[in-house]
């Protein structure tokens, strides 16, 4: 019978994104994985999690590769245990013969201070390959992929719905975009806290207040959806679509895995003129303070009340539009690197493909999230936290 399963997360691990602590193999061994919708492998570190010494574990012959940041990825794919802990100190509930993937190389930093990922994203994001021998075993080479032949490896969402465990929807509670250091220890800051569901959504009327903004997911390689505008106080700017023949779906994702909001250079800059139309000191501090050139600025400069909100205008699910505002103390985030440091989460990049917008976390920060896969087309709602959002 499907259920509504709440796990707690945090991003003290890494100090940027937030990771779920899984526990793999018939031992069990705790991994603490990167919570990524633009990712839809759920695979472990094979220099952390070894399959050999896992008395429960069945290799296969899947393999799934995948490009990050520091370079390519090889796996291999095993079945094994997974534990899932919906409070400290509450026993594990346990999903056996579930698919993961085990790099065998990987280059160092691919999942930066996490031991690897929960991909929350759709089938379609790494290559998969049934080879002819047992992967684990052999550890085909990159040069060795044409031996396989196409294959399908079911994320770890999709591999939940077919067990009927839960219905095809996930959602994110979180306060922070980076890591708040306030305090001594960061993990016991519950600033730094936040609770994953599988499962639910609206049905968790606890964990949120007033309605859903609902935003359309227009294709399903990454979660794309179509920014339609941005506005800054009563100030607004058109975004133009994806260009014809783009490599992008859409000219935007909605990216769990991303700790800012990143635009193409162009675009970057023309929010940073809507700021200098409130005021021209605040489109100094964005560019001052960008996250690719500075570390952040005493934040006893930055006055909150001086900043607009930050808008998102979206498409719809009925295809008009519908906005996602991001708040100053949001896009702003307070006691970074150090206490009484503030660092902005807004980026221009070169980088992305084909000026598409990666919305990272600060559409996230005190929203109650839901990614609802449940009809036809995908849906993104969000709403207000509540701000006595717990795991029960």
């Amino acid at each position: 019978m499907a259920e509504i399963i709440r796990l707690p997360i945090t991003n003290t691990v890494t100090r940027l994104n937030y990771t779920l602590p899984v526990s793999v193999g018939s031992k069990p061994q705790l991994v603490n994985l990167m919570l990524d919708t633009g990712s839809s492998m759920l695979v472990v570190d094979g220099r952390i999690y070894h399959p050999d010494q896992d008395t429960g574990v069945a290799t296969t012959q899947l393999l799934q590769t995948a490009e990050f940041e520091t370079g390519s990825v090889l796996a291999a794919v095993v079945r094994t245990s997974i534990g899932l802990t919906t409070s400290p100190g509450a026993r594990p509930t346990t999903l056996t013969g579930t698919d993961l993937t085990v790099t065998y190389v990987n280059p160092p930093g691919t999942f930066g201070r996490a031991d690897g990922i929960v991909g929350l994203g759709y089938a379609s994001l790494a290559s998969e390959f049934r080879m002819p021998e047992d992967t684990w075993k052999n550890k085909y080479p990159s040069d060795q992929l044409t031996l396989g032949q196409p294959a399908a490896v079911d994320p770890f969402v999709e591999q939940l719905v077919a067990a009927q465990r839960i219905t095809n929807k996930f959602a994110f509670s979180v306060q922070r975009s980076l890591m708040r250091q306030a305090l001594d220890v960061p993990a016991t800051d519950p600033l730094n806290q936040g609770i994953l569901i599988l499962g639910g959504g609206a049905e968790c009327t606890d964990l949120y207040i007033g309605d859903f903004t609902s935003v359309a997911v227009v294709h399903e390689k990454y979660y794309n959806t179509n920014l339609m505008a941005l506005q800054v106080g009563d100030q607004s700017i058109p975004v133009p679509p994806a260009p014809p023949g783009s490599r992008a779906a859409s000219n935007s994702i909605v990216d769990s895995g991303s700790t800012n909001v990143t635009l193409d250079p162009v675009l970057f800059g023309r929010l940073i003129d809507l700021f200098r139309s409130v005021n021209s000191d605040l489109a100094h501090m964005l560019v001052t303070y960008a996250p690719s050139v500075s570390r952040g600025v005493d934040q006893n400069q930055i006055d909150l009340t001086r900043w607009p909100p930050l808008r998102f205008i979206m498409q719809g699910t009925d295809g008009g539009q519908v906005a996602v505002t991001v708040q100053p103390k949001d896009y702003w985030q307070f006691d970074t690197g150090q206490a009484g440091n503030a660092s902005h989460v807004l980026a221009g990049d070169n980088s992305i493909p084909d000026g598409q917008a990666i919305l990272g976390l600060p559409l996230f920060a005190h929203q109650f999230v839901v990614f609802d896969r449940t009809g036809t087309n995908g849906v993104i709602g969000f709403a207000a936290r509540a701000e006595n959002a717990l795991i029960s």
